[in-house]
C-alpha cells in the first residue's frame, strides 16, 4: 500500500539518523463512510480550519519523510509531508535558555501524574522550554495500519525515550496502543504547508517529555507557544502559580459553554473535566460561567476599533475603558488569563494616552512593559513612550476630537 525509500541525508540542516525514508501513499482511495467521517470532523474544527477539506484527495496528494532531528540532548523522530519538511529551516536557532529548577513531574489527587512549580513562579515566567520527541501530520494519508506507522517512528528514538514515552498515559479504547499515546498526550503545533492543492493540514501532532505531562484546566495557570525557527515549545505562567501548585494548560477553547468544553474533551481526549472552573456549585453558577465566557470569546469581534473610539465625538470618553475593565474582571473570574490579559492592559494605556492622562497613561504603559519581559521588541516600544509620552502616536486624539478638557474617569 506504500512506497518506502530509506537514504542517508546529507542535508546541512536538521541531522538525521537513522536513515531518512520516504512513503508515497498508494492511488486506492479510502472507503468512502471514513472519508465522510473525517471530512465531518475537520471541516468542523475551527482549530483545523479547513472548511472544504476532501479526505479523499488529501491522502492521493500526500508522499511523506520520516526522519531523527538531532538536538543537543536527544534525537527527535519526525513523520512529515515533504512540502511541508522543505519549508521548515536549513538550521533551527537554539532556543533562549531553559531556566532550571522550576518544576518536577509529580502524582496528582486523581493517582495520575502531573507538572508540580518547584518555586513561587510570577505571571510570565518561563516554566520551560522543550524540544518534541516526535512529530507527525494530524491526519495520516498513508494506506497502512496507522500502528505500524507509530511503531515505526516509536522504533527510531533511543530505548530511554521510548520507555519514557510508553510511560505516558493513554485514555483512548479504539486504537493500538501507541496511537492512543500520541493521540491522549500529543500537543497541536502549527507548521507552515505549501501553497499547493490539497496541501497537509498546519495543524500537526507533538509530543513532549515534559509539557506532555501537563494536564488541562478551563481555567490553566499556564501556556504553551510553538515556535518553528528552534523547533521548541516555551511554556510560560499567565498568573502567579505558587510552589507545590500544579501547572495546568488548556487542551481545547476556554470560551466554549461548560456542557461544550465537557463534550469536546471526551470526544478527544476520553476524560470529564473536573478542574474548579467546571465543579460549580449550582446550575445558576455555571448559566453565569458559561454567560461569561462567551463574552468574553465575542469580546474583540464586537468592540468598536480604537480608531473610531478616538475619533467619535459622540462615543463616550470612557466607553472603551470601561469595557476592558469589564473584560479584565471576567478574566480574572473565570481563570481565563491565557486568552491575553495583556492585551487589555495595553488598551487600556492606548486610551489614557488617547485622552493625554499622563498620570493614568504612564501607569497602565508602566503595567503593560512589565508584562512584555520576553518580547524585547515591545518592551523597548513601551519604554519609548513612558521617556516621552507625547510620542505616543495617538496622543491627545480623544481629546482632541472631543473637543474640551477631560477630568480624571
Amino acid at each position: 500500500m506504500i512506497a518506502k525509500d530509506c537514504a542517508s541525508s546529507s542535508s546541512s540542516g536538521p541531522s538525521s539518523s537513522p536513515a531518512r525514508c520516504r512513503f508515497s501513499a498508494a492511488p486506492t482511495p479510502p472507503p468512502p463512510h471514513v472519508c465522510a467521517r473525517i471530512n465531518a470532523q475537520v471541516t468542523s474544527d475551527p482549530v483545523l480550519a479547513r472548511p472544504n477539506f476532501d479526505f479523499d484527495q488529501h491522502v492521493r496528494s500526500r508522499s511523506y519523510t520520516m526522519q531523527n532531528f538531532a538536538f543537543e540532548d536527544f534525537e527527535a523522530a519526525v513523520l512529515l509531508d515533504e512540502g511541508v519538511e522543505s519549508l521548515l529551516p536549513e538550521t533551527f536557532h537554539p532556543p533562549c535558555p531553559a531556566p532550571l529548577y522550576t518544576f518536577e513531574i509529580g502524582a496528582t489527587e486523581n493517582d495520575g501524574l502531573g507538572m508540580f512549580a518547584l518555586k513561587d513562579m510570577p505571571a510570565g515566567s518561563l516554566v520551560l522550554v522543550e524540544h518534541p520527541v516526535m512529530v507527525a501530520p494530524y491526519l495520516l494519508g498513508i494506506g497502512v495500519p496507522l500502528a505500524d506507522v507509530y511503531a515505526e517512528i516509536f522504533g527510531r528514538l533511543s530505548p530511554d525515550l521510548c520507555d519514557e514515552l510508553m510511560d505516558l498515559s493513554n485514555s483512548m479504547e479504539d486504537c493500538d496502543l501507541l496511537e492512543g499515546i500520541v493521540r491522549t498526550n500529543a500537543l497541536g503545533i502549527q507548521l507552515e504547508v505549501p501553497d499547493v492543492p490539497n496541501p497537509e493540514l498546519t495543524t500537526h501532532r507533538a509530543v513532549f517529555l515534559n509539557t506532555s505531562r501537563c494536564n488541562h484546566s478551563c481555567g490553566p495557570n499556564a501556556r504553551w507557544e510553538w515556535d518553528t525557527n528552534t523547533f521548541s515549545l516555551y511554556l510560560t505562567a499567565v498568573r502567579p502559580i505558587r510552589k507545590g501548585e500544579e501547572i495546568t494548560i488548556q487542551y481545547i477553547a476556554c470560551t466554549q459553554s461548560r456542557k461544550e468544553r465537557h463534550a469536546t474533551l471526551h470526544s478527544l481526549y476520553n476524560f470529564t473535566c473536573a478542574c474548579k472552573y467546571c465543579a460549580l456549585p449550582s446550575h445558576d453558577a455555571i448559566r453565569t460561567s458559561d454567560a461569561t465566557r462567551a463574552a468574553l470569546e465575542s469580546f474583540w469581534r464586537v468592540l468598536p476599533p480604537f480608531e473610531e473610539w478616538c475619533l467619535d465625538p459622540i462615543m463616550a470618553p470612557d466607553a472603551l475603558i470601561k469595557r476592558h475593565f469589564d473584560a479584565l474582571k471576567m478574566i480574572k473570574q473565570e481563570g481565563l488569563q491565557v486568552l491575553d490579559a495583556e492585551k487589555h492592559v495595553d488598551a487600556i494605556a492606548m486610551c489614557y494616552g488617547s485622552l493625554a492622562d499622563l498620570e493614568l497613561f504612564t501607569a497602565w504603559a508602566g503595567r503593560a512593559k512589565d508584562a512584555k519581559l520576553h518580547d524585547a521588541k515591545q518592551t523597548l516600544v513601551f519604554a519609548k513612550w513612558l521617556s516621552n509620552p507625547v510620542s505616543f502616536p495617538a496622543w491627545g486624539w480623544k481629546k482632541t476630537f472631543c473637543g474640551r478638557e477631560l477630568g480624571k474617569l
